[in-house]
């Protein structure tokens, strides 16, 4: 953002200090005698306990917005970038979120087993000679699984796991 935050509309695209200061002197009878850029942020940041009851608020609030924007903007075409690259991960699940693992078990039948998702590792680790990304547990056992096994044997609501458990059982 190189400390710069814009106003862009149709007719205007104008640096987010001019701006403010444009509005303080064209509606609040406000002079631009600020020495540097820091000085004029700090006034700016005293008239923010204004509110809204007075037009200086209003340009503060509205000059503080455009910087916000700006931040937000600079989030996301970090994000986009890193969508771009195919660097950016999307995790199936959150930490201590409930999930639902469908288990073949010792009797021969498959179960659900309600787990607590306790580590997410996103890029794998090898373990007993397995790549997994999700560590499980519950009172009764522990697993661990790839993002893989998400949507077919791990899932994220009982009735996705019922419902995978059934096509198994019936062999679809």
């Amino acid at each position: 953002m190189d400390g710069k935050a814009r106003y862009r509309d149709y007719d205007l695209d104008i640096d987010a200090r001019e701006l403010a200061r444009r509005l303080l002197k064209d509606y609040a009878d406000g002079d631009d005698a600020f020495t540097c850029d820091d000085d004029f942020d700090d006034f700016m940041m005293d008239c923010l306990q204004d509110g809204i009851d007075s037009i200086w608020g209003v340009i503060a609030l509205f000059y503080r917005n455009l910087w916000a924007m700006a931040d937000l903007y600079e989030k996301l075409k970090e994000f986009e970038d890193l969508e771009e690259q195919g660097r950016l991960l999307k995790l199936p699940c959150a930490l201590r979120d409930k999930v639902y693992d469908v288990v073949l078990c010792d009797d021969g039948e498959y179960h659900i087993f309600e787990m607590k998702v306790c580590n997410i590792n996103p890029f794998g680790d090898e373990r007993k000679g397995k790549v997994w990304n999700v560590y499980l547990e519950s009172d009764y056992t522990k697993a661990y699984r790839s993002f893989y096994d998400f949507g077919k044997t791990v899932f994220l609501t009982r009735r996705e796991a019922e419902l995978a458990l059934r096509n198994l059982k019936t062999g679809r």
